[in-house]
Order: C-alpha cells, then structure tokens, then sequence
C-alpha cells in the first residue's frame, strides 16, 4: 500500500513539474518532455513494486537526462527547477522508503526453573 503512495507521489509530483504551463512551448522540447515522462513512469513503477533500489537508479537516470536537457535548452531554467524539486522530493521519499526498518532486539528475561543455585551444565569449569 505504502508503494502505491510513493507511485502516485513521483507520478503526480513528476509529472505537474513537467506538465506545468504547457502553453510556453520554448520552456520544455516536446521531445524532451516525452523522454522525461517516460522515466516518470518508471520511477512510479518500480515504487509501486516496492522495488525501492531499483527506482532509485531510474531516478537517478531521470536526474541525468534533466541536467542533460537543461544544458542543451531543451527544458528552461524555471521548468527545470519545478521538476528538480519534485526529484529531491521523490528522492527523499524513496530513501526513507529503502532504508531497513530496525528490528527490535527481544530483551531476555528470567528463565523458571533454572536459577537454582548455579549454572549445571557448565561441569568443565572449575573455579578458574
């Protein structure tokens, strides 16, 4: 269920962030925008699946192509912030999601019927 959050979360935050104002033309290549979605769609994906690690090596994907578009202009500076945003969002989520849940260490109590006076099975010790 948890997954089906952090999907809709990276689908919903990636995607306004690419989708914002489409009306400007120059501030996302169409192009760019579909390669863009598409590793949205992956990153939701494998969230979804709970497959945590492997949605962060598409993200991280996903931060490539970005950088890789805004230095060649195909995404404008402000486009590119709002969807920079929602990658660190995204990223949080996920790293939070993928770290091991701590398992609680049982604390031992007493035991019944063996705090009699000493330990008998240990016959090889001899005061040593």
């Amino acid at each position: 269920m948890k997954g089906h959050r952090l999907a809709g979360l990276a689908a919903v935050a990636l995607a306004a962030a690419l989708l914002a104002g489409c009306a400007q033309k120059t501030d996302l290549d169409s192009g760019a925008a579909s390669t863009l979605q598409a590793s949205v769609r992956a990153v939701a994906g494998l969230a979804a699946s709970n497959d945590y690690s492997a949605a962060i090596d598409a993200l991280d994907a996903l931060q490539v192509e970005l950088d890789k578009d805004l230095s060649s202009g195909l995404v404008g500076a402000d486009r590119g912030a709002r969807i920079q945003a929602a990658i660190d969002l995204v990223r949080a989520d996920l790293a939070i999601r993928s770290s091991p849940t701590p398992t609680p260490t049982p604390t031992p109590g007493p035991t019944k019927g063996h705090d009699k006076g000493g330990d008998k099975g240990d016959k090889g010790n001899d005061g040593q």
